[in-house]
């Protein structure tokens, strides 16, 4: 791909996608031995943490990251639209994605319990070029929530994608 078709389709996502509504959802089951096993990587000891099954356990807040790449990723590895009335991926090479960093905003949430179902949809952010190197960035907005339809966590993800894989 030469430097101008690489700028113009970053232009189109910069256009097209900010706003959007990302299509479907990603479904997730919370399972006890997951949470308990993720809060001894960090050493957790508290028994709100760690306990027994019975005992109704929550997850730390880093397990977040588990929900998150899944709902993200995999909806952003679906995404497909119209350019130019030819439909196309969002990434035309998955390789060239980077995973650029998570903001977490636990306002308004309930924790994450064992047996919980939860379900991940997204939508996109803001996008914006780097003529330098010609990266493409951008922000993706995910609302996790349980199976009472409750919210669990809202997620903005940074994206970078670099020439050739947009």
């Amino acid at each position: 791909m030469n430097a101008e078709e690489i700028k113009k389709n970053a232009e189109f996502l910069i256009a097209t996608l900010p706003g959007r509504k990302i299509e479907g959802s990603e479904k997730i089951t919370v399972r006890y031995k997951n949470l308990v096993n993720f809060a001894r990587i960090y050493r957790k000891t508290d028994t709100k943490y760690i306990g027994s099954e019975e005992d109704g356990i929550v997850a730390i807040r880093s397990w977040a990251n588990v929900y998150t790449i899944k709902t993200l990723y995999k909806l952003v590895l679906g995404e497909k639209f119209q350019q130019g009335g030819i439909e196309r991926p969002f990434l035309l090479n998955t390789n060239k994605m980077l995973h650029a960093g998570n903001i977490y905003d636990w306002e308004g949430c309930v924790d994450v319990k064992n047996g919980d179902k939860l379900t991940g949809t997204a939508s996109w952010g803001e996008f914006w070029f780097v003529e330098k190197n010609k990266m493409l960035f951008g922000n993706l907005h995910a609302k996790i929530k349980n199976q009472n339809d409750e919210l669990v966590c809202n997620v903005t993800s940074r994206i970078g994608i670099r020439p050739g894989g947009y």
